[in-house]
């Protein structure tokens, strides 16, 4: 299947073998993208515009620790059909059963498994026409709070939703040229709204609660301000000990505050870190050893092991790509 197919000017799917190409499809969402489990990876992205919602199905095949923001004018929710493993966002559990609020103050930082497939709805207000919608959406954002998080409310009314969208998503890309219609498209946007507000009923955030909450929200924060400094080019900690210098932590509290939030120990997520830059950096690079060297590979044997690993081909087929000489 190509990396890109459009079947009309309302329903695009995208298939992904690079996890930068996949957060940019997200464009309202300023997201980056990093891969946390080794393997190839292989996503998508299927989307469908209709008036001021956009359905944006999203499939990834390995953990990814995704940060973003979305515009200030957009509502963004996910709504998880598939999520089997280890999952965060912002600090909470993420779950089957949970409502996922990516849109607010502050933005978000999510954690996804490798079994991921969420269903999410961007709304702009400001783009719907229809009074009686616009009036239903200012009674949902309340409910849905001013900051990014996981929203627990009824499972069976989730499941609903979910036969509702399924549905919706189904036969549109059965039938594309359906959304020419403006009043199919104000049907879209209305069976859209009113289901997420049918949801919504008797919903509350899951806050940190109890000690063992907040002892996993103090390691998330910790394992969030690492982040921000490793994805700092050029200020990206080379070693373990380098990063237990520069937070005064001991390996010990990183280490537990890792395999907790993420699921790895942090030498394996600077190491995921490291051999993303390079990955990038191949685009722009004179050669494979240039952006190796860059972050502080040295044995080109091991490197390239560890890369292929990780993304499932060699440095080299990359950095052939990215020049345009793939056969």
């Amino acid at each position: 299947m190509p990396p890109h197919h459009r079947t009309s000017a309302a329903v695009e799917i995208h298939c992904c073998r690079n996890i930068d190409e996949q957060a940019m499809l997200l464009d309202a969402w300023n997201q980056s993208y990093c891969q946390i489990s080794r393997g190839a990876f292989d996503g998508s992205v299927s989307s469908i515009s209709a008036g001021g919602v956009r359905v944006l199905v999203e499939r990834l095949n390995r953990a990814v620790y995704q940060r973003g923001h979305v515009a200030a004018q957009k509502i963004a929710v996910g709504i998880p059909f598939q999520l089997e493993g280890h999952a965060l966002l912002c600090g909470q559990t993420s779950h089957r059963d949970g409502l996922h609020v990516f849109s607010g103050d502050g933005g978000f930082e999510f954690l996804s498994p490798d079994k991921h497939v969420v269903v999410n709805l961007e709304i702009e207000p400001g783009a719907i026409a229809d009074k009686l919608v616009r009036a239903q959406l200012d009674e949902l954002l309340p409910l849905l709070g001013q900051r990014p998080g996981v929203l627990s409310v009824n499972p069976a009314l989730l499941q609903e939703l979910r036969a509702v969208l399924r549905q919706l998503l189904d036969t549109v890309a059965a039938t594309p040229a359906l959304l020419d219609d403006p009043g199919v498209i104000n049907a879209f946007e209305k069976s859209v709204i009113f289901a997420l507000a049918e949801t919504l009923q008797g919903a509350r955030a899951s806050d940190p609660r109890g000690h063992l909450e907040a002892h996993t929200s103090r390691n998330w924060q910790l394992v969030r301000s690492v982040r921000e400094l490793v994805e700092a080019s050029p200020e990206c900690p080379l070693s373990v000990a380098e990063l237990c210098a520069r937070f005064r932590a001991s390996r010990r509290t990183l280490q537990y505050a890792f395999e907790e939030t993420l699921g790895v120990n942090p030498s394996a997520y600077i190491r995921a870190v490291r051999l993303h830059h390079v990955r990038r950096g191949l685009r722009g690079a004179a050669s494979v050893t240039e952006a190796a060297t860059r972050w502080g590979f040295w044995h080109f044997g091991n490197f390239s092991s560890e890369y292929r690993e990780q993304f499932g081909e060699l440095p080299s087929e990359t950095f052939r790509r990215a020049k345009g000489r793939v056969d």
